[in-house]
């Protein structure tokens, strides 16, 4: 997956402000992150969080 500054990666949506998994290092949205956990919804998912 090619990384477009200010896309989210996952969505497709604008990324802004946009947070970077700490597992994979996908830059997303507000909505595909969790602030909490520090992960993308996609990461977050395989962790079982």
């Amino acid at each position: 997956m090619v990384e477009r500054a200010g896309i989210c990666m996952i969505c497709g949506g604008p990324a802004n402000p946009a947070y970077t998994c700490r597992l994979c290092g996908a830059m997303v949205c507000g909505r595909c992150f969790s602030v909490e956990t520090g992960l993308c919804k996609r990461c977050a998912a395989k962790a079982g969080r």
